[in-house]
């Protein structure tokens, strides 16, 4: 389930003319918190793949760039984390 939720997360991570977006910082940051570096790289390259297919709005960036702080990976599996993430709401 977690895969699930954080792969539609990083459906917001979509890279725009080559900068790096804040919705790619944040879903870079959650791929951080993966527990190990196959886990870690398996998230990047679900992100990567994201970007090719979704484009996020101003409003996504806004929320994105809102997020990037909050998130952390000390608190990422608690229900507050996964808020402060954009994991859930």
């Amino acid at each position: 389930m977690r895969r699930v939720v954080l792969a539609l997360a990083l459906g917001l991570a979509a890279l725009s003319g080559g900068c790096k977006s804040a919705c790619v910082s944040l879903a870079e940051k959650i791929c951080l918190c993966q527990a190990t570096q196959a886990d870690r790289d398996s998230c990047n390259s679900t992100a990567s793949a994201r970007s090719d297919q979704v484009r996020p709005s101003a409003a996504d960036e806004t929320t994105c760039a809102g997020l990037v702080d909050s998130c952390n990976c000390h608190e990422l599996d608690t229900p507050q984390g996964k808020r402060n993430c954009g994991l859930a709401r």
